[in-house]
Order: C-alpha cells, then sequence, then structure tokens
C-alpha cells in the first residue's frame, strides 16, 4: 500500500474539462462569495493560485463561514491573526490534481497540504489531510482534531487543477498534548509528559511522529504496575509507543507492506523501530491492524508533528513474542498489574482540558498601520477597513469567546506523574 496516490494523474482530467480560471470559477459560483471574499484580503496568494498548476484546492463554502463562530477558528479571525489565516489557506491546497474519483475504494488518501511552515507543522513535504469515499457517494476530508467535512460539490475544475467545497472548514493539526482531549484521550498524554526528554523532543514537536497512544480503558487496567517502576523503566516504556523517522509519518495506508505465511494463512506485517529502540510488530489480519499484540482501534488521528493511532492495551518491549491474534474478544494485557482504588484513571491530574487554543498563531495580534491594513512584513496580505472577510455582514468575524481551561499546566502535569512514580 501506498501513503500518498500519484500526484500527477489526473493531469489529463484537468486538460479535458478546465476552460475556465480560478477567479472565473470562484466568481461564478454563488456558494464561494465568502471564501472569495477571504482570498482577497491575501492579494499575493489569490494570484500565486490563479498562476498555479496541479492544484486542488478544497474551499469553505458559504455555510461554512456561517459557523465559523462555533468552532475552534473562531479566535483566529476575531483577533484579525492574518497569519493564522494565511496558513489556513494553505492547508486548504493539496499538491497534486485530485478529482472525487482517485478518493473511491473505501480507502483513505493522504494529501499533503501547502501548510509547510514549521511554526504551525513539522511534517515532511506539508501537513496532510485526509479523504475518503463513503457509503451512499459521501466524500469526506478529516483535518486536525478528528473534524470532519464533507464536500458538498465535487470536481469543480479549472486550467490548474480541480475544487471541492466543503461544508465546514479543515483545521491544522496540533500537537499530542492539545488535540489528546478531542480523541477522548486523558491518560495517555500525562504518561508521555512523565518523561522529560519525550516530551520536549520527540511527542509535541519532532518532525514526521507516529505515536501509538493506549486508550484509558488500557492504562486504568494496570495502574498499579507503575507505582512499582523507575523513571528509566517508565521512559523506555513510553519510548516503546513512539516511531521517529525523518521521511513521513506512519499513515495506515502505508502501515503493512508484507506478505507472510503461518500455519496456512497469510497477512501483511511490517517490523518499526521505536524510540526506545526495540522492534514493533505491524500486523493486518481478519480486516484489523495490530502493533504487537494491541489492536489499533482509531486509527490516522493527524497530528501537527505526526500521525496518532490508539491502541486497545499498553505495549511492552519485554513482551515482543505475544503476537497479534483477532479471535481473542477484547484487549489483551501484556504489562502486569491491576486497577487502582476507586478504579481512577492514572495520570490525569492537571491535564490540559480545552482544545481552544491552536498554537500561539491564534491569540497572536498583527501590527496595524494608520489606514487599518494589519502589516506582515511580507505584504501578503491586506485587510479591508468597511467590507470584506474581516468585517464580514454575516458576522462570522465577530468575537467569540472560547475558554482556555487550563492549556498551559504541562509542568504541573509532569512534577504530579514524576512523583506518582
Amino acid at each position: 500500500m501506498q501513503l500518498f496516490r500519484a500526484l500527477g494523474v489526473c493531469s489529463l482530467f484537468v486538460g479535458a474539462f478546465a476552460q475556465q480560471s480560478l477567479v472565473q470559477l470562484i466568481q461564478g459560483n454563488p456558494n464561494l462569495t465568502e471564501f472569495e471574499s477571504l482570498l482577497k484580503a491575501f492579494p499575493n496568494i489569490y494570484k500565486n493560485l490563479s498562476s498555479a498548476s496541479e492544484i486542488t484546492i478544497f474551499a469553505p463554502g458559504n455555510a461554512a463561514f456561517a459557523q465559523l463562530n462555533y468552532t475552534v477558528l473562531a479566535p483566529a479571525f476575531s483577533s484579525y491573526n492574518i497569519d493564522f489565516q494565511r496558513e489556513l489557506i494553505r492547508y486548504h491546497v493539496a499538491v497534486g490534481v485530485h478529482p472525487s474519483g482517485s478518493f473511491s475504494g473505501g480507502s483513505f488518501s493522504f494529501l499533503p497540504t501547502l501548510l509547510t511552515n514549521q511554526s504551525t507543522t513539522n511534517v515532511t513535504g506539508g501537513q496532510v489531510i485526509s479523504v475518503v469515499e463513503q457509503a451512499g457517494n459521501n466524500f469526506v476530508a478529516v483535518s486536525g482534531l478528528g473534524t470532519r467535512a464533507s464536500l458538498t460539490e465535487l470536481d469543480l475544475t479549472f486550467n490548474g487543477g480541480v475544487l471541492h467545497i466543503l461544508d465546514t472548514f479543515l483545521i491544522p493539526p496540533l500537537d499530542l498534548t492539545t488535540s489528546s482531549p478531542s480523541f477522548n484521550l486523558t491518560s495517555a498524554p500525562a504518561a508521555f509528559i512523565a518523561a522529560p526528554s519525550v516530551l520536549t523532543q520527540y511527542v509535541d514537536v519532532a518532525e514526521d511522529l507516529t505515536i501509538f497512544a493506549p486508550n484509558n480503558n488500557a492504562l486504568q487496567s494496570i495502574a498499579s504496575s507503575f507505582s512499582s517502576m523507575t523513571v528509566q523503566d517508565f521512559t523506555a516504556l513510553v519510548e516503546y509507543h513512539i516511531v521517529p523517522t525523518n521521511t513521513t509519518a506512519y499513515y495506515s495506508a502505508n502501515l503493512p507492506n508484507g506478505v507472510v505465511a503461518q500455519n496456512g494463512s497469510v497477512y501483511n506485517t511490517t517490523t518499526l523501530t521505536s524510540l526506545q529502540g526495540g522492534n514493533l510488530t505491524i500486523t493486518f489480519i481478519a480486516n484489523s491492524l495490530f502493533v504487537n499484540q494491541a489492536r489499533i482501534i482509531q486509527q490516522d488521528l493527524l497530528l501537527s508533528n505526526g500521525v496518532l493511532h490508539i491502541i486497545d492495551s499498553v505495549l511492552d518491549p519485554n513482551a515482543t513474542g505475544v503476537a497479534a491474534n483477532p479471535e481473542n474478544a477484547g484487549p489483551v494485557q501484556v504489562v502486569p498489574g491491576s486497577s487502582i482504588a476507586g478504579n481512577k484513571l492514572p495520570f490525569t491530574t492537571d491535564l490540559p482540558t480545552s482544545t481552544s487554543i491552536l498554537f500561539s498563531l491564534v491569540t497572536e495580534t498583527p501590527t496595524m498601520t494608520a489606514d487599518g491594513s494589519a502589516e506582515t512584513g511580507d505584504g501578503s496580505a491586506a485587510t479591508s477597513t468597511g467590507t470584506g472577510p474581516l468585517s464580514s455582514s454575516k458576522g462570522w468575524g465577530e468575537k467569540v469567546e472560547v475558554g482556555t481551561g487550563g492549556t498551559g499546566i504541562v509542568l504541573g502535569a509532569l512534577i504530579w506523574v514524576l512523583g506518582f512514580i
């Protein structure tokens, strides 16, 4: 299986059907009036997109702008954060031409975008979005925080590529600590925080990570074991759940790539090297993905620096001989231990509780010039003083209160977890 579909596969599709320019396409579609206003606020980007070739634009339709105030993106617009808005536009542009037919078959396609700014992403080749065709000929794009956007209008061609209209904005993926509440993970992030080197050098900042995070039940079921572990043993356990690379994260599409026959059964398997140094065996069998003995129960949760897969049990570098077995009805526990009094979740004190702060760009306010336009340094954005996207009559630029919920208490979580073990 391959990570990305061939980027130039649809050149003939565009050449055969596209006669209009991008500007003509956008101006001629009544569902793109707000998107046009946003692009006009960034004339350099609009110009570059208009002259680009081999691109796919996932354009938020007017309905997406109408609900913008109710999303985590609201502060970026209410604060006139043009730096973030610029990167947001780039995240909606994929490299290569990808008509809807290239998403068929039920498998996710992972498309690199023009979002390459290292202040917002640390993924080689550009942060990705994933797109898939679901039942009923419905197409869905998945982005950060597991956000799902439906493709409501498909295959609008122009002379540089193809455009699909979305019913909601894509959200640039965030780091593990900030994303975890949206993925219903509370114990795993603090467990990663327990090893300082993992937090500072790998989990939230290192390039092209693949993280296998045990779900809450998995950590809860062995909570008693952590109190007897040394810091070194615990750090090794955490690092065994992380796979670093310098090329690309391991999305589900490129996990298994070898075929092995055993006891009359044929299945796909791949071996990955963890940060701890031990090997992880990825197995695809009986229509399920496993890492060692653990079943991957949620795949391809995008992070700012890679991808997260949620697993149903904790991995142990000292128990690599336990193989995947799809006949097991429940999780296979290889780390000795049991739940603690009150069936409490381990590592949950002082965890971040909100995903409202995307990253520093969202809360920074650009310098305003005397005429009310925003100064960016490169002159690539312009704001309107009366009309246009930053003062839209539809109200999507109005201020919305979004709580921060303690997202900065990483140090407190670190100190507490180290004290726990």
